[in-house]
């Protein structure tokens, strides 16, 4: 074997240890950042509330700001629960999945694909 062919099989399993590192390093906790609105009637819902529920009774809560938004710091991966309570006494529930692979996720959480049609609603 001569030396280059030695040097570029060294980089070769560096690479290899260093994409394995990436693949296997712990979740984190991470902070979610997301808007609530209503892509149908085009408006953002201020003052909601917005409540994650995990499995093992896990709770954490955020109220939206003038522009629809909410942030809620870590936030441990897993599945969720997000429940969601708009000022108008509406309420609609979503699923999250929180990996835990990035620092910040974020999501929009829209109204008009939570809950179905009325019958007087236009198309």
């Amino acid at each position: 074997m001569t030396n280059r062919s030695f040097a570029i099989g060294q980089r070769a399993l560096r690479t290899l240890a260093l994409l394995a590192l990436t693949l296997v390093a712990p979740s984190q906790a991470t902070e979610v950042v997301g808007r609530i609105v209503d892509n149908f009637e085009a408006r953002v819902f201020a003052d909601a509330g917005v409540r994650f529920r995990m499995h093992a009774g896990t709770e954490q809560q955020a109220v939206t700001d003038e522009y629809g938004f909410f942030r809620v710091r870590n936030v441990n991966p897993g599945p969720y629960v997000l429940d969601v309570s708009l000022p108008d006494g509406r309420a609609f529930t979503m699923r999250l999945l929180v990996s835990g692979s990035h620092k910040t996720q974020f999501l929009e959480l829209d109204y008009s694909r939570a809950v179905p049609p009325g019958d007087d609603d236009d198309y």
